[in-house]
């Protein structure tokens, strides 16, 4: 009842719209954000404007997906979205007429808790010789659907923080991730402390989002 009820308000206020030529906002939309449900589906989204207008997304994401990258005047664009197994998930929508530019807030509503999360390194430390290269690390998690938009937390010894990273991360899968180690040329060992991380949307009005953490590995490279 709550999807009919948005679309009937959002389609009449858009020919609402439409219908009045006197309207003179450059660029309007009905709110900042929009709460999608974990299901999947599809929703209206109603745009005033009195002039051309164009849409895209902030970044791209392989679960949504819009029909059209603008219009003319008051009118509104179907936002597409896959079902969500994983943790909360956003993308904003940015908006652009006439100068201005006004964001839609996409939040998806995910399935898995914080607390329900599991992100585990199955050893804790590594040794990597002085040539370093590729190393695969077992590791288990539920955030299946997730892999993709996970990524390396790296710490190191005080005082030893080097200028630049010196492992990388080169893919995740749900029973193990591989890391890329440079050479070491500096003639002394170095260490490093590595976390696989993943953060979700946060709340639905903010785009400040929640980390949660693997256990920590430690990496000894030989000189």
């Amino acid at each position: 009842m709550k999807k009919i009820t948005l679309y009937i308000m959002t389609l009449l206020a858009a020919l609402s719209c439409a219908k009045n030529a006197e309207y003179d906002q450059t660029l309007g939309l009905l709110s900042e954000y929009n709460v999608l449900s974990a299901d999947g589906g599809s929703t209206q989204v109603a745009v005033f404007s009195n002039t051309d207008w164009t849409v895209e997304m902030d970044h791209p994401v392989s679960w949504a997906s819009i029909d059209r990258l603008g219009g003319s005047k008051c009118s509104y664009l179907v936002f597409d979205f896959e079902a969500n197994f994983g943790r909360a998930r956003r993308v904003l929508l940015v908006f652009h007429a006439g100068g201005e530019t006004m964001t839609l807030n996409m939040y998806q509503k995910g399935r898995f808790s914080d607390s329900e999360c599991q992100m585990t390194l199955q050893t804790s430390s590594l040794a990597v010789s002085a040539e370093g290269g590729t190393e695969v690390i077992p590791f288990s998690t539920n955030l299946v659907y997730s892999l993709d938009e996970m990524f390396l937390t790296l710490s190191y010894p005080e005082g030893q923080e080097p200028a630049a990273p010196w492992i990388s991360l080169k893919s995740v899968e749900k029973d193990k991730l591989s890391i890329e180690v440079a050479p070491n040329t500096t003639g002394a060992l170095r260490q490093a402390k590595v976390r696989i991380s993943h953060t979700d949307a946060g709340s639905y009005d903010s785009t400040l989002g929640d980390t949660i953490f693997s256990n920590t590995l430690d990496v000894i490279q030989t000189q």
